[in-house]
Formats: structure tokens, sequence, C-alpha cells
């Protein structure tokens, strides 16, 4: 890795981690201080952007570290010839699209209820843009 690549990796993983705790403080604040009907449309939509936030930052270095253990085990195990690598960034991708299967989900809740169809069409949808994701960054 270049000094440059390792520059754009930190700063990366330092403003997930950042925008991720203060996403998480905002969202516990805002969970805590008010209910729906005192947060109205605006405080509702700022629950959902701050929850999918929370979710993919923290999501990035879940995918990220579970990508680098499956590399090393495939590795000593002998599935892979070469061990192949795992970008922060590529992980951010991924992340970005899987993070919004819970916040669909309660969506989902809310206005209904969350059936077996409906989570099959979820996971439909989230497995599709994860094959759209891994066809663009290829």
């Amino acid at each position: 890795m270049t000094h440059e690549d390792w520059i754009h990796y930190y700063m990366l993983a330092r403003i997930l981690s950042i925008v991720g705790l203060v996403s998480a403080g905002l969202l516990l604040i805002l969970l805590t201080t008010a209910t729906p009907g005192q947060a109205g449309a605006l405080g509702i939509l700022a629950v959902f952007v701050l929850l999918y936030t929370t979710i993919l930052c923290m999501l990035t270095f879940v995918v990220w570290l579970l990508a680098k253990v499956a590399n090393k085990l495939g590795s000593e195990l002998g599935m892979f010839k070469k061990p192949y690598s795992v970008s922060l960034k590529k992980s951010y991708y991924y992340s970005s699209v899987i993070a919004l299967a819970p916040v669909i989900i309660i969506s989902l809740q809310s206005v209904g209820g969350v059936g077996l169809y409906e989570l099959v069409m979820v996971v439909v949808f989230i497995a599709l843009g994860c094959l759209y994701v891994s066809r663009r960054i290829a």
C-alpha cells in the first residue's frame, strides 16, 4: 500500500468513526427527548436518517473485519490460491446497501406489518443492490 492509500484509508476510518458516534448520539438524544407526536414528520425523518447513518458506520467496520477474517481463514485452509485485498472503501459500498435493510423493515412495520413476503422482498432488494455494487466496483 502506498502512502497515499494509507492516508485515504485512515481518513475514511476516522470519518466513519466520528460520523457514526455523532449520529448515534443524536439518535439517542432524539429518541429519549421527544415522542413521535412531538417530533413531527421532520423528527421521524431525522430518526430514519440517523438510524441509517449509525448502522452504516458500524456495519462498514463489521463487514471489513469479517472479510479480513474470511480471507485469512480461507488462505490458511487452502480455499484461496492467493489472498484477495479487502478495502474499507469496498466494505463501505456494500454496507451502504445492507444498512438499508433494517430501516426498510422498521418502515414497513410502522405502516402495516412485516410478514414473510415482505422479508423476502427486502432480502431480494438487498441482494440485487449488492450485486449491482459488485459489478460497479469490479
